[in-house]
């Protein structure tokens, strides 16, 4: 199969991702033992301070600017009925974010956090959050009739992930958090990760948003009916994310390879970007040191 414009510009990307600096994450380990404490007495905060002493190449690295990347998409799987509000709502909450009137606003800004909607794929413009150069299309197909995205598509949203976190880091932000907001993303994570993992549909399958117990076996027959069309348990991770996966999902796995390639700690939350997390470290595995 032959590789389009922007399925190489990502593997010259790939290129650009070297192994963290084990010797600083040495120096980090020396550190902690000189600060006036009871050993190893903070836990996991001295293991993810240690890890990111590798990847910013210092063991004598700040954290001044922090940010989060929230990437708002649609999801023709809608269409199915496998969520319990329409795609209206996914711009709504994205208009939000820029007035501060969600609950993850309020945290970010407690936490001293700057925050970033953007628009890779809603069905909607959305004036306060829509810049046309981070939109790929206008919500994803339907991934039980058909694709839900072309594979340049898929790439060009990746290429959109890392471009965020190259803008980023040229502004001086030390720690980027991934944030993603889209009806219906709990049914492409969920269809996404049970192809990647090999694993039964029900084991990585929720209630998303509250859906009732008859509305969760309807949502895990759509995702099985999706993974034996295509035969997915037999697919690479690039081409699961075409089939089955969403556009904030794709910027999520660009966000994480960006990560590596910029040599930035890259802090996870929520399935959703673990899924996204997964699908990056397969088709770049050095970018698993970075998350």
């Amino acid at each position: 199969m032959s590789m389009n414009k922007n399925e190489r510009l990502l593997i010259e990307k790939f290129k650009m991702i070297n192994p963290v600096e084990k010797s600083c994450e040495e120096d980090a380990k020396r550190r902690w033992k000189t600060v006036a404490k009871p050993l190893f007495s903070l836990g996991k905060l001295e293991d993810a301070v240690i890890r990111m002493a590798g990847i910013r190449r210092s063991a004598e690295f700040e954290i001044k600017k922090k940010g989060l990347l929230i990437f708002c998409a649609d999801n023709g799987v809608v269409s199915e009925g496998v969520t319990q509000t329409g795609q209206e709502v996914t711009a709504i909450v994205a208009d939000n974010f820029t007035k501060c009137a969600t609950s993850v606003c309020i945290m970010a800004e407690t936490a001293g956090v700057d925050l970033f909607p953007i628009d890779i794929g809603m069905v909607t413009d959305v004036p306060s959050v829509t810049d046309p150069k981070d939109k790929v299309m206008y919500g994803t197909k339907n991934m039980v009739e058909e694709p839900t995205m072309s594979r340049e598509q898929a790439a060009q949203a990746v290429l959109i992930g890392i471009r965020k976190v190259k803008e980023l880091a040229e502004q001086g932000y030390d720690l980027i958090a991934t944030g993603e907001m889209g009806i219906g993303n709990t049914t492409t994570s969920s269809a996404m990760a049970a192809a990647l993992l090999k694993c039964e549909v029900p084991l990585v399958t929720g209630k998303g948003a509250g859906l009732s117990e008859k509305g969760l076996l309807h949502k895990q027959e759509v995702i099985g009916e999706a993974i034996r069309k295509y035969d997915l348990y037999e697919k690479d991770a690039f081409t699961i994310l075409e089939t089955v996966g969403g556009l904030d999902i794709a910027g999520l796995v660009g966000l994480c390879i960006g990560g590596a390639i910029y040599r930035i700690p890259i802090v996870l939350d929520g399935v959703i970007s673990l899924v996204a997390a997964l699908t990056a470290e397969k088709i770049a595995p050095e970018t698993k040191e970075y998350l």
